[in-house]
């Protein structure tokens, strides 16, 4: 099982070091990444450790733990509400708690929660390999279509390695060594092939993120591709390109 980074979020430090103290012995797979006493430091500490998980008071000085949440509309951690006061379950409800854990701390309670936490990331992860399959699946069938002027031509988008604008036409590079010269500005293909794994590096090259071979940090920065060709990374656009990487 992966290591689970967990922020605790109370104003009262005794409160704390007991979560801590539950954490430690019943919760092993748990690493206490960060504790805030307030909502502003809980805020700033979410952006800064980007935490998996958060056990959250409610009401503590200058904004209850709902501020935290509002703060975050889409968030990508799941949430325990640890609490003293029963009256904000609907509340939690709605904002899609995992749990409300009353406090005094039953330490069953709290592994059972994060079991649940465990449960439904397991879920996710299944979801998405299932989802990510299926893409890669209509991704190898995949055809765009090349206006000439009298035909048009299909190809394979994975058949592609990158595209270059040449004025008001782009020249697409096949991983057959052949190159084609189409009568369209290179931000069309950008905008059909950006959710097929391309992505632009520089005002004049798309290139598609599954030929590439390695990011090459002199002069500025380029892209090896499988034809060995050398792609530019713009300076404005390097660390876009080296983000796109991470995920191959």
């Amino acid at each position: 099982m992966k290591e689970i980074k967990v922020i605790i979020v109370d104003d009262e430090k005794n409160a704390r070091e007991n979560l801590f103290g539950i954490l430690e012995k019943h919760c092993p797979d748990v690493r206490i990444v960060c504790q805030a006493s307030s909502a502003l430091e809980a805020i700033e500490n979410i952006l800064l450790f980007k935490p998996d998980l958060i056990f959250l008071d409610i009401e503590m000085p200058g904004g209850n733990g709902f501020k935290v949440l509002e703060y975050f509309p889409h968030p990508d951690f799941g949430v325990i509400f640890v609490t003293a006061y029963d009256h904000y379950a609907i509340q939690a409800i709605r904002f899609s708690a995992l749990d409300y854990i009353l406090k005094p701390i039953n330490s069953l309670q709290l592994k059972a929660s994060v079991i649940k936490y465990v449960e439904l990331q397991e879920q996710f992860d299944l979801r998405l390999k299932h989802f990510m399959n299926n893409q890669k699946i209509a991704f190898e069938d995949q055809k765009i279509a090349l206006p000439f002027v009298n035909k048009i031509e299909y190809i394979e988008i994975k058949k592609i390695i990158s595209c270059k604008g040449e004025a008001n036409y782009t020249r697409i590079y096949l991983n057959n060594g052949k190159s084609l010269l189409v009568s369209k500005p290179l931000i069309e293909y950008e905008e059909i092939l950006e959710n097929y794994g391309f992505i632009r590096t520089h005002k004049s090259h798309l290139v598609n993120l599954h030929h590439v071979q390695s990011f090459i940090k002199i002069d500025g920065g380029s892209l090896l591709m499988s034809d060995k060709t050398s792609i530019p990374v713009s300076r404005r656009k390097k660390d876009f390109v080296l983000e796109k990487l991470k995920i191959l």
